[in-house]
Parts: structure tokens; sequence; C-alpha cells
């Protein structure tokens, strides 16, 4: 979800820390909430418009708001394109499984991109055991005796969503500290909208026209999604840790799964709930483990960390 914050976060006062928590708090329920959202309005513009409307409408609103055009040049754009369409990937992605499976389970398969590249990057025979847990948690997730069969083309579509969130966390490793992070997520945004705009985002435009409250609602998906968490999460990330930073974005499926079950009635089975439980544990535990590399972390928040 960004800057990596400055190793002064952690003498920080106790209120500037709880802003800064409050602040990536906000930002990870503003996301899952555009996310509802965004399920609710794909009978009318289907996955692909509302991909459109996410990403075009996010980077009209991101591109201005942090002037990123000043930073725009041949070998700036180089570094931000393929970042800008392993976003674009990891949004049709994540749209199109959300057409089959719920919410919560949508981020839970999702959450294995970052988490293998955090196993990866760690290289400790200690992290087997959490990477035992997350094997745990997807069985549980996908255990075929729940309530609803399992849906394989939205497990296919979730894991894809995490691979081009595996690479968009890659490559915003690469623009890192070459690029202020607000801006290589505005001009990432951009890249993707210029991809998108004639096949997706110009037909649902002309549905909105004759829809214009869908319309908005797919305005607020822009902003809830993409264009408010990234601002909030700009400014968290001043007065945070790459370990507090960490173990709150661990919470992101549980999020989704209350997002989920409040405004779309997806309600998990107790089976899949442990699931998503066991992949958040391995979450944290990769992260609170003694001997993480802390200096391997901190490039890969130079970007936001979930534009879903």
């Amino acid at each position: 979800m960004t800057a990596a914050p400055s190793s002064a976060a952690v003498a920080l006062p106790l209120r500037a820390r709880l802003l800064a928590l409050s602040q990536l708090l906000i930002s990870m329920v503003c996301i899952q909430f555009g996310s509802s959202i965004a399920k609710s309005i794909f009978p009318v513009f289907g996955t692909s418009g509302v991909v459109g409307l996410r990403v075009c409408l996010a980077a009209f609103m991101l591109v201005p708001l942090f002037r990123s055009w000043r930073f725009l040049s041949g070998p700036v754009l180089r570094l931000v394109l393929p970042y800008g369409l392993a976003m674009t990937g990891m949004n049709a992605f994540f749209y199109l499984a959300l057409q089959h499976i719920p919410l919560g389970t949508t981020v839970t398969l999702e959450f294995i991109g970052p988490l293998v590249v955090a196993f990866v990057g760690s290289r400790k025979l200690s992290d087997i055991g959490w990477i035992l847990l997350t094997i745990l948690g997807l069985a549980l997730v996908l255990n075929p005796s729940a309530s609803t069969k399992t849906d394989f083309a939205g497990v296919g579509f979730a894991l894809l969503a995490a691979l081009c969130w595996a690479l968009y966390i890659l490559f915003g490793q690469r623009v890192a500290g070459k690029v202020p992070g607000a801006h290589t997520c505005a001009l990432g945004m951009a890249c993707g909208a210029c991809v998108v705009f004639l096949p997706c985002f110009v037909p649902a435009l002309i549905i909105g026209f004759s829809a214009p409250a869908m319309l908005g609602l797919g305005v607020l998906v822009a902003f809830c999604s993409s264009a408010l968490p990234y601002s909030l999460e700009m400014l968290a990330m001043q007065n945070l840790n790459a370990r507090d930073i960490g173990i709150l974005s661990s919470l992101e499926p549980v999020c989704a799964t209350v997002a989920g079950a409040v405004i779309l009635h997806e309600t998990p089975s107790p089976l899949q709930l442990c699931g998503i439980l066991c992949v958040v544990a391995a979450s944290a535990g990769i992260i609170l483990s003694p001997g993480t590399p802390k200096q391997k972390a901190a490039p890969a928040r130079d970007v936001p960390e979930l534009p879903n």
C-alpha cells in the first residue's frame, strides 16, 4: 500500500503513531468498501467496464493531485510502465475473481502473491512453518465440503491476481528510490489507463451517460479504491516503520471478509473463516520472525501495498 518510512518513525509521539495507524486502517476499509461497490455494479458495466472506470478515473484523480507529470521522462516511463501494467492486471483479475467467489476468499487467495515474495526474500528455514500454515489456510478456504462448492474459475483468476501482485511488488522495488512513491503510483495508474481507455473505459462511459447514478458509483469506486486510500497511505507512511505497516496489512483478508459479509452478504463457513485467519497469521508471522531482513522489506513499501 508507499513511501518507505523514515527511521525516526519509531521515536514519534504516541499520538502521531496512532494517527498514522488510523489513516492506514481507514485506507484498508476504503479499499474493501470500494471493492464491494465495484462488485455491485458488475451487472451494469461488466467486469472490464468497472476495471476501466477504476483505473482511468483514479489516474484522472491522482496525476493532478500529485502533479506527477513533472517526473515524466523516458527513463521514468520505462520504470513505471511494467509496474502500471502489473497493477492493471491485478485489478482486472481481481474483479474477474469477484464475479465467481466472495470478496474475502478473493483477497485471501490474492494475498499469496506478497506472501510468496516475502518467503523467497526471507530464505529462512524457520519460515517453512509459515508456508505450511499458509497451505493449510488455503485448503480450508477452498474446502470442498463448505456450503458452496469451489468455483475454480474464480480461484484461477484470484491466483492470477496474486501473480500480478507479486510482480507489482517486484517492479515497485525496481522503482524505489528513483521515483517518489506517490508519483510512482500515479504514473503507473496513468500507464494502465492508457491500456484500458479505449476497450474498457469508453464503453463504460457511454453506458454511464444513460445511467448517471451507476456512473457515480463508478467514480466512488475509483475514489474509495485508489485516490483516497493511496493519499492516506502517503501520510501514514511518514510516521510508521515497515514492521507496523506489514502487521496491519496482514489484516486485509479479515477486512475484506467483514466488508463482504456486511455489504454483499457473503458469509464464509467456519472452516473458511479459520483458513482466512491462518493466512493472516502466516503473513504476520513472517513479518515478526526474528532475523527478517529489514533492509529488503523497506523498498517494497515505496509504492502502495494493496491497490485492490
